[in-house]
């Protein structure tokens, strides 16, 4: 049976199938963005043959995050609490522009018009105050009857719901009982923690993307009627079934990003690399993350201007990429992006009917991309019509071709040094202290440049770099998040039975949604860990714990060293003897394997590397490049003739059907377990490009 990964770009759809022997085979086509599941049948047919029997799949989708930033969601009624139907509106109040007077907020997702309110009330340690009546219920169905053809959703978000879930789920099972087709959306199913506007927001989110994201899933699964599975990939890095995710699509609004960090960590651990800033350049977008020692993983995040308290990884997004448009802005100066050509039309040199030039435009001009071995030959780029689109801006600029496109890359560039330098140096990192993983389809063009803007000196460009996300979902665990906002002063817990008894019933809980959760009663394993934070704060640090809940001897001790040695390390002080307090109990429950299939597949086998110089073969010849210092002679290279062990200098240019890397002068390059290893010359490996052996 062979296990497909797949990752729906912008530009591209990424296909990878594992087969039974451990093979990977690959395939990459243009995305169909008025249905993405059409690309994706495509793509996985393709790889399937005769002898194919049965086939699964894990998808990384886009549609939940399209639907948000391009605001293509439903129409939903939000019913919340008596008196707090502004909460969407309201928001924080914080200001996203400091020096901004008059700032112009995106209107919520759901109108006021559309928030209405519901006569019950829950305090804040759980205790109702007013009961959610029936007429009251019959009144919320009428007024739903009423409206149903001018809505296609139901968001429900009661004031302390998390503490007291009972009347959201009362409330969403009447509706759904009485309107079957309804997707409704409750924050008591989606998340149980603090924070009214955080959890109001993901729980309309949620309610936004449900409709469209439920009619996606149908004509995918329509499509590949006769897959054994289909699950999808999780904003967390976890894959999940297609009924829990057309549920809570929610949990998918960073679902491509993602794969790229789980397939880069995938990659590192193969090479006994620790700490990655991983770098993934597509055809729209550019994501960035910082791994050390693992993927960072946010409890709050936000898409735009809309916070989500949803598990996701720590992913910084810009938008800039391959397809990014270059531009004369009002001032006369040079621009490049947010809006991308995308796949239809594309960069000018696809010859769809492009006409603005691009970042790869810019690539093809300077040499960098090889216009008859894009996607491996199968598609071939037009170079003079990416030269005129360039003409025609670099005229308006009083500026000659190449010096045009060479400031089309440098812009771009800027903006990926930015986003790198937000999750490293604004956050205390060093980022020459990590290795840079470089992939997408543009990763490769970038990548040294990137490095070196950033005083980095190790770059990896990993097999296939232009499928790493759809790698990586081969990689996904099944796995999934339960919280529980419990607000206990720690010296209660720990000084009366009373106290650890509580903490003690909220873990067993979390096991118990769980076990629910469990398919066909699936074994799992669960980890735990505390939100803490000293008394007065508004704002908690996450510490793991290691408990056993089946163990009765089980302590069930709070990690309060490691939370004031967290503390330290983030803020400078910490306040030993401060009273601390207990806000979120989390649980993490893992079904199966992390590589998508039953039982593990073995890891490529690593051949011991050879300190030997190319071979007269592998050279394709040379060409002519520019790099920031002009042009020059680079050697051209395919990476499929290249072998374990190799070792060579730039420049260079090396072409595969994903990718094309460009290594500048200065860069030395070890062939390792199949990726790329570049390194600068003072620390590089001491070999060169030689005349063969």
């Amino acid at each position: 049976m062979k296990r497909f990964g797949v990752d729906t770009g912008g530009t591209f759809t990424d296909v990878v199938a594992r087969d039974t022997s451990g093979a990977l085979h690959v395939h990459k086509l243009l995305s169909s963005p008025s249905d993405p599941s059409e690309a994706i049948s495509d793509g996985v047919h393709a790889l399937l043959d005769a002898s194919d029997k049965s086939f699964s799949l894990v998808h990384g989708t886009t549609v939940a995050t399209n639907a948000l930033l391009e605001r293509r969601g439903a129409r939903a009624l939000l019913f919340t609490t008596w008196g707090f139907e502004d909460l969407l509106e309201l928001a924080r109040q914080n200001r996203p522009d400091l020096y901004t007077f008059q700032v112009r907020r995106p209107p919520p997702l759901i109108l006021p018009e559309d928030c209405l309110g519901v006569r019950e009330r829950v305090r804040f340690d759980g205790s109702v105050e007013v009961a959610l009546e029936e007429e009251e219920v019959g009144r919320i169905l009428d007024e739903v009857a009423r409206r149903r053809d001018e809505i296609d959703a139901v968001a429900i978000c009661f004031l302390h719901a998390y503490a007291y879930p009972e009347h959201e789920l009362k409330l969403a099972s009447r509706l759904r009982d009485a309107f079957p087709d309804l997707f409704v959306s409750a924050s008591a199913e989606i998340v149980r923690e603090f924070r009214e506007y955080e959890r109001a927001s993901t729980t309309s989110v949620n309610a936004y993307v449900g409709p469209v994201m439920s009619r996606y899933l149908e004509r995918l699964s329509s499509r590949l009627s006769a897959a054994d599975e289909i699950e999808i990939f999780e904003s967390s890095g976890a894959r999940a079934s297609i009924e829990r995710t057309s549920r809570f699509p929610v949990h998918t609004a960073l679902s491509g990003p993602a794969g790229g960090v789980v397939g880069a960590m995938a990659v590192a651990r193969e090479l006994g690399i620790d700490r990655i800033i991983t770098f993934d350049m597509g055809g729209t977008s550019t994501d960035v993350a910082l791994c050390d020692g693992g993927a960072t993983l946010g409890e709050m995040t936000a898409i735009g201007d809309l916070p989500l308290l949803v598990p996701m990884l720590d992913i910084h997004t810009v938008g800039a990429g391959g397809g990014s448009i270059a531009f004369e802005d009002e001032g006369g100066a040079l621009r490049v992006g947010p809006r991308s050509a995308g796949a239809d039309p594309g960069p000018v040199c696809y010859g769809r009917g492009g006409r603005q030039p691009t970042v790869t435009d810019a690539h093809l001009v300077l040499g960098r991309l090889r216009e008859d071995r894009f996607l491996g030959g199968d598609m071939s780029l037009d170079k003079s019509a990416a030269h005129r689109s360039i003409e025609s801006l670099a005229k308006s600029l009083g500026l000659d071709v190449e010096e045009t496109a060479a400031g089309i890359l440098s812009v771009a560039d800027a903006a990926m040094v930015r986003a790198i330098k937000v999750i490293s140096l604004e956050r205390g990192h060093d980022p020459r202290d990590f290795a840079l993983v470089s992939f997408g389809g543009a990763g490769g063009l970038h990548a040294c440049r990137m490095a070196e803007a950033l005083d980095m000196t190790r770059v990896v460009i990993p097999r296939n770099p232009g499928l790493l996300s759809a790698y990586g979902m081969l990689h996904a665990e099944r796995v999934q998040y339960f919280a529980q906002t419990t607000v206990m002063r720690v010296d209660a817990i720990t000084s009366s039975t009373e106290g650890k008894r509580a903490l003690i019933q909220v873990a067993e809980a979390l096991d118990a949604r769980a076990r629910q959760a469990s398919a066909r009663g699936a074994g799992y394993a669960m980890r735990y860990a505390v939100d803490l934070r000293y008394v007065g704060q508004s704002f908690a640090l996450r510490c793991e714990v290691d408990w056993n809940i089946e163990d009765p001897t089980e302590d069930f001790a709070l990690p309060l060293d490691a939370f004031e040695a967290r503390h330290e390390e983030l803020y400078g002080w910490s306040a030993p003897g401060k009273p601390i307090e207990l806000v979120t109990l989390r649980g993490v429950a893992a079904w199966g394997s992390g590589d998508g299939t039953e039982s593990s597949s073995p890891e490529p086998h690593a051949a011991t590397p050879r300190a030997s110089s190319l071979k007269k073969k592998t050279l394709q010849g040379d060409v002519r490049v520019f790099f920031d210092g002009g042009e020059a002679l680079a050697a051209l290279l395919e990476r499929s003739d290249l072998e374990e062990g190799d070792c060579f200098e730039g420049p260079c240019v090396i072409t595969e059907y994903s990718g094309t890397a460009v290594i500048p002068e200065g860069w030395r390059v070890r062939v390792e377990r199949g990726h790329l290893v570049a390194e600068r010359h003072d620390i590089g490996i001491a070999n060169d490009r030689g005349e063969g052996e």
